[in-house]
């Protein structure tokens, strides 16, 4: 097993265990951390992302529970508190840096397939 928590630290580790259930809720809080104005209704994200829409559905819902995103009306809006904000700023930054983002996709993939003994 690799320490990526030694990796990636403990802040973001928790981030991702908490928040990213998927390589698509990460593209999902990256598309939102760079494009903080943002509001699209679910067909325009899809389209933002290359996604399908039932694809999408069930991450922005999880996004929408653990109040990063809001869905009112129909429209997806950015909505973290300043300390969850500043979490997905430490896991975007840590997106950037081929090492850490390596660790990050393990990590992820691990959670989606937890036998793979990461």
């Amino acid at each position: 097993m690799y320490d990526l928590e030694g990796v990636l630290g403990p802040a973001v580790t928790e981030f991702v265990d908490t928040h990213v259930r998927s390589l698509l809720t990460w593209d999902i809080l990256v598309f939102y951390h760079r494009n903080t104005d943002a509001v699209l209704d679910i067909e325009g994200l899809a389209s933002r992302l290359g996604r399908k829409i039932d694809e999408l559905d069930p991450e922005v819902d999880a996004l929408c529970e653990g109040r990063i995103l809001s869905r009112a009306g129909g429209l997806i809006r950015y909505r973290p508190t300043p300390e969850m904000r500043d979490a997905i700023s430490q896991f975007v930054d840590s997106c950037q840096d081929r090492g850490r983002r390596l660790a990050l996709i393990a990590l992820v993939l691990h959670k989606i397939n937890p036998v793979s003994g990461i």
